[in-house]
């Protein structure tokens, strides 16, 4: 590189984001870390959001590029993702929600943290889950920022499998704090296109980081980078207590069994961990009888 810098290539998907995408936009182009190319994939956005990125496009055509999926359509978020890595340059990739933000030091510090660390190939820190963004909510919340692994340490396979969410007590990282070595990302195949509209997609970002906590070093930071916006049309806020949420834990968890075997994994621990937390969904009990399981699971544990 010309001035000593790593190429960091940005994916933001967008569907009908068009109140909250120039702020993500925004933040990207807010970066203390000069050298990164951002790709506004649009996944079949019928409002403003096509015009928005196009308008990004024209303004900043050398850094900024509009990519859409043939005939418009809507694929969902991580085949989305993909596409805008699979067109990109980037050393590093970093994939930005569209209704997230990056705080200006994002990717320099991570570019650093990663540096420090060759043998890392996923960066990550907590975010700030972002309430005060809507001045007009009747019960405002605190923005809080949320504790993950403890940080400043390399963390090596399958530790991190074994204690982060949904099997340990360290809380599961936001995608928009990834940052990832691209032959890290094309080692594991990036993320699950199983995951998509017409099947299950809340737990596309745990199936992901199955994958890199099964065979990449993950550095975890303690400086927070990105903030969360916590808005009522999340699918996290829309599943949350319903059926609908016991059965895309489900279609994680049969993921996760035929994903282990493919892979060959024979580790007799973290398969008993697995089965711990996953038999219930193996034998398709209804969901209401996995919600009960569940919560009463979590209440002999604490």
């Amino acid at each position: 590189m010309s001035d000593g810098t790593a190429l960091v290539s940005v994916t933001i998907p967008f569907r009908n984001r068009e109140d909250f995408l120039p702020d993500a936009i925004e933040s990207v182009i807010a970066q203390t870390y000069p050298r990164w190319e951002l790709f506004l994939v649009d996944d079949g956005a019928t409002d403003r959001s096509t015009e928005i990125a196009r308008s990004y496009e024209a303004r900043l055509p050398e850094q900024i590029h509009f990519l859409e999926h043939p005939g418009h359509i809507n694929c969902g978020v991580t085949r989305t993702r993909n596409f805008g890595a699979a067109a990109s340059q980037g050393e590093y990739l970093a994939f930005l929600d569209s209704d997230d933000a990056w705080l200006p030091h994002k990717l320099e510090h991570q570019i650093a943290a990663m540096e420090a660390s060759p043998e890392a190939g996923l960066c990550y820190g907590p975010s700030e889950y972002w309430h005060s963004w809507n001045a007009d909510s009747k019960e405002p919340l605190k923005d809080v920022i949320q504790p993950v692994a403890p940080a400043g340490k390399l963390y090596f396979p399958p530790f991190l499998l074994a204690n982060s969410h949904p099997f340990g007590s360290y809380a599961a990282p936001c995608p928009s704090s990834f940052l990832i070595r691209r032959n890290a990302f094309d080692l594991v195949g990036g993320f699950v296109e199983a995951f998509h509209p017409g099947t299950y997609q809340l737990y596309e970002d745990t199936a992901f980081l199955t994958k890199m906590y099964l065979k990449v070093p993950v550095y975890v930071t303690d400086v927070c980078s990105d903030r969360y916006r916590c808005h009522s049309q999340s699918i996290w806020y829309r599943t949350q207590g319903t059926t609908r949420e016991e059965l895309e834990r489900r279609f994680y968890f049969v993921w996760l069994r035929q994903y282990l075997q493919s892979q060959q994994i024979t580790d007799p621990a973290l398969w008993k961990l697995v089965r711990q937390k996953a038999r219930m969904y193996w034998y398709h009990l209804p969901p209401k009888a996995t919600g009960l399981l569940r919560r009463v699971s979590n209440k002999l544990s604490h």
